[in-house]
């Protein structure tokens, strides 16, 4: 570990923290270590279940791709979180009741017609390479229950630049879990969608303050040594 990444892992002081708190998104990822961070990035989220209507959350997998492409050159840590569902009637009333509310057809499980397994892989333009890290959640946060946050400690990340879909469930959710754990959550903003316009607008402008443009992470991941 260099003596940077050490130093990351030491306690912030009040005015560390009060500095890390107000400086502008680019110059946060700039100075701190960070990770790509790629939630739901499934081909029935992508690009929907209807073979005849491409999803607009389709546009995301190009920026992804570049996002991809730059932290694999640079050496940024990547990680996928992708949802499953346990057979049977594991999923919850409550979390039902949100997919619902988000537009999912969740009548249709009650004709136990299983999705294909096409329909829950990673599109092959965006797919994880070898040594980089796919973990499953059964809920919205990518954080619930899952590995996240040990191995992002365990990297001393602190800065996590989030893709993926949607951005009025999954991605919101583990938007306000990074805050609550420590994390510096940031968004890309050409790579988070939702297919649902309203929805979409609401939770990218609540997330506003912690956007940032592809070709800006783009920039500041190619400056790091």
């Amino acid at each position: 570990m260099s003596t940077t990444e050490m130093a990351h892992t030491a306690p912030a002081s009040l005015a560390e923290m009060v500095r890390l708190a107000t400086i502008p998104p680019a110059r946060l990822l700039a100075e701190t270590r960070s990770a790509l961070l790629l939630v739901d990035v499934q081909n029935r989220f992508i690009f929907g279940t209807d073979p005849k209507a491409l999803s607009p959350s389709a546009r995301v997998v190009e920026p992804i791709a570049k996002l991809l492409q730059t932290a694999r050159t640079r050496g940024v840590p990547r990680y996928y979180v992708t949802v499953g569902h346990a057979p049977g009637y594991s999923d919850a009333a409550p979390w039902m009741r949100r997919l619902n509310d988000m537009g999912s057809d969740v009548k249709n499980r009650l004709q136990h017609a299983p999705l294909p397994a096409q329909a829950s892989e990673i599109p092959r333009d965006i797919a994880p390479m070898p040594g980089e890290i796919h973990l499953t959640k059964w809920r919205f946060s990518a954080f619930y229950e899952t590995a996240l946050d040990v191995l992002l400690r365990g990297g001393a990340v602190e800065t996590v630049v989030i893709g993926g879909v949607a951005s009025y469930g999954c991605i919101i959710a583990t938007y306000i879990d990074a805050c609550s754990r420590g994390f510096f959550p940031l968004l890309c903003a050409e790579a988070v969608d939702g297919t649902e316009p309203t929805m979409h607008r609401a939770a990218m402008d609540f997330m506003a303050p912690s956007v940032l443009g592809m070709e800006t992470i783009i920039d500041v991941w190619g400056a790091q040594s």
